[in-house]
This record gives C-alpha cells, structure tokens and sequence, in this order.
C-alpha cells in the first residue's frame, strides 16, 4: 500500500470504560475496514480506505498507553457536533509515523550520521532537497 496523500485532520481524543474514542471532523463515507496506524508518540494515521489516510495531531500524552494497548479504538466522525458515523477501527502498532512536529528531530539525527559516513559536503545537496521536499508535502 502506498499513500499518495495524507490530509491533516482535526481530532480529539476521549476515554470511556469502553477504551479509547476518537472524534473526527470528517464528512461521512465508505469505509472499508479502517486502520489506525500508531507509533505511541505524538500523532497517527487513520486509514478509512484503501485511499483515504488521514494525519491526527496531538495525541494527548495521558491517552497514548491506552491506544497501545489496545487491539480496537471507537472512530466518531462529525461535522460540527452532528454525528454521521461511528465504528471500530483496528490499532495497527508501527515503529514510526513521521511527521512535521519530530520531523525536525529525525532530520538531525538521520543526516547527522549519513555526515558521518559520507562526509558534509557530499549530504549537504541531499539535505537541502530533502528539506524543500518535506516542507512542500507539509505546505
């Protein structure tokens, strides 16, 4: 599967005895066994198709063991407070989401040791290009 496009989408996150609900301002649409890709950090990804992916932000500290450990999350799309929809989505647990707010952190890191092995000068032409590259799909 590969995403061609990830749309930001404003989010919020709740507990209830029943776990964890997700509130979503999204108009209502097919969804064909929706994932929500998690790394434990500060965002996912839902997956409502096999199309349509989408990037929540902040996911609140407090609640991000709760998505870990659990197989399922209730999904609550909305427009406004109206409901147009609510199901289960399966938590899919992945190494890493990348994204703009560790992006920053990652970018270091990562060309940080390609300097190491192949020298500044050689990464300084990748880093920028990688860079420029990033700020656009964030744009």
């Amino acid at each position: 599967m590969e995403i061609t496009e990830l749309k930001k989408l404003s989010s919020d996150f709740m507990l209830s005895k029943e776990g964890v609900i997700v509130k979503v301002q999204l108009k209502s649409d097919y969804v064909f066994r929706g994932a929500f890709f998690y790394d434990g950090r500060n965002q996912a990804v839902l997956g409502r198709n096999n199309k349509d992916f989408y990037l929540l932000k902040s996911v609140p500290p407090v609640i991000r063991q709760k998505i870990l450990n659990s197989k399922m999350i209730m999904l609550v799309e909305c427009t406004g407070d109206e409901i147009n929809q609510a199901y289960n989505v399966e938590v899919v647990h992945v190494d890493e989401i990348p994204g703009e707010d560790t992006f920053i952190e990652d970018y270091k890191k990562y060309f940080n040791k390609l300097e190491q092995m192949y020298g500044k000068e050689r990464v300084s032409k990748f880093k920028q290009a990688a860079l420029a590259a990033f700020r656009k799909i964030i744009g």
